[in-house]
């Protein structure tokens, strides 16, 4: 199902670009060892995308296990946030150019990128969605 229509109306700002709030991505390992990164991200209105190399912690594990939680708080109020919960879907397709849009979008400018890194774009498919503050 669409972020947008899994998300009440009043959260949907969080996935404004002009927001510029951050995803805290939750992946485990096949052993079940958690690990946490806080990551750039946008939406195509859908789904939330998420960029890294492969080489990265993230990269590796959610190859193995694509199970995926994804907070998103508001930057001004971290108390007020949701957690998409789902599995993530990797390619390289357009990987380079949206590297670049994430980096205009928090930095103003492309991104630097390192030769002999390949970009690998994510794509959460997301299942639910929990809301903090939770909503009657």
């Amino acid at each position: 199902m669409s972020i947008t229509a899994l998300l009440p109306e009043m959260y949907r700002y969080l996935l404004e670009d002009k927001t510029q709030a951050y995803a805290w991505v939750a992946t485990a390992s096949v052993d079940g060892e958690p690990q946490l990164t806080c990551v750039w991200f946008n939406t195509d209105g859908e789904h939330i995308l998420f960029n890294t190399t492969d080489r990265s912690a993230k990269y590796k594990l959610l190859s193995k296990n694509p199970n995926i939680a994804v907070a998103i708080p508001d930057p001004k109020n971290p108390h007020m946030y949701f957690q998409a919960r789902g599995r993530v879907e990797i390619t390289t397709e357009n990987a380079v150019e949206h590297t670049h849009e994430l980096s205009r979008k928090y930095t103003g400018q492309d991104f630097k990128l390192f030769p002999g890194v390949e970009r690998m774009k994510f794509i959460v498919h997301v299942d639910s969605i929990t809301l903090w503050p939770p909503q009657a």
